[in-house]
């Protein structure tokens, strides 16, 4: 595949929104480290008011309520990050977008906590047997919080496997595309993790238009392989003409 003009238009895309993809992901990040700190601030409380009291039943109150704080802030922090990826693949698209969409998805915070659920243990499972077969399960199940991003009613069995089905024969080709950040997540780590504002938006940006080249061709988006082997040099995401007539 044309990696390079996939990278080059995420790259316009990026520049094109307004606010910037740092910024978005900064929030990300900010409401990430405010869950954090509510759950460490409780879990501290909690453990200070136990060792003082000496109390088993203030011990196993304070777990609970542990164990209640983690399951919501994992459902807030997966809503979140699935707006995220909402918003990386509107950018993408160009379409209108901004930081508000991180916070608009609620309503399907169950069915994006499920599909959650489901990729992390069939990826689980199957790391079990090894690492690589843990690989391919996770490359498998890569598309699809875009493929639930577009088709919101769509179930989250259908998601799996439509991902299944968009990633049959590409699972390389992907893991190659992932590979190709290698250097900007190592200026990540040299930067102190500075370079995350950036390398994370231009990373996920570029996966959504991933994305978008493995659907079938849409006349209305002009969304087809467009960075895949056999198509003409410079279709991108501007262009909305079948280049294969």
């Amino acid at each position: 595949m044309n990696r390079a003009l996939l990278k080059q238009d995420a790259k316009q895309a990026m520049s094109m929104a307004n606010p910037h993809p740092a910024l978005t992901t900064l929030i990300v990040f900010v409401v990430s480290i405010a869950c954090t700190m509510v759950l460490n601030f409780f879990g501290a409380i909690f453990g200070v008011t136990s060792a003082l009291f000496g109390s088993e039943a203030i011990s196993a109150f304070g777990a609970f309520v542990t164990m209640i704080l983690s399951v919501a802030v994992g459902l807030l922090l997966g809503t979140v990050q699935f707006g995220y990826t909402v918003y990386c693949l509107k950018v993408f698209k160009q379409e209108e977008t901004g930081i508000q969409e991180l916070f608009s998805y609620f309503p399907m915070l169950f069915k994006i906590f499920g599909l959650i659920l489901w990729i992390g243990l069939f990826t689980w499972l199957w790391s079990l047997l090894c690492v690589i077969p843990g690989i391919i399960a996770a490359l498998r199940y890569s598309q699809a919080f875009f493929i639930l991003a577009e088709n919101p009613d769509m179930s989250i069995r259908d998601c799996v496997n439509e991902s299944k089905a968009l990633m049959s024969g590409r699972l390389g080709e992907f893991f190659v595309l992932q590979l190709s950040f290698i250097l900007w997540i190592l200026l990540v780590s040299v930067t102190c993790g500075l370079a995350t504002f950036y390398v994370q938006p231009y990373m996920q940006i570029t996966f959504a238009g991933y994305y978008l080249s493995l659907k079938p061709y849409d006349t209305v988006d002009g969304y087809n392989n467009g960075y895949q082997d056999g198509y003409a040099d410079g279709y991108h995401a501007g262009n909305t003409q079948n280049p294969n007539p």
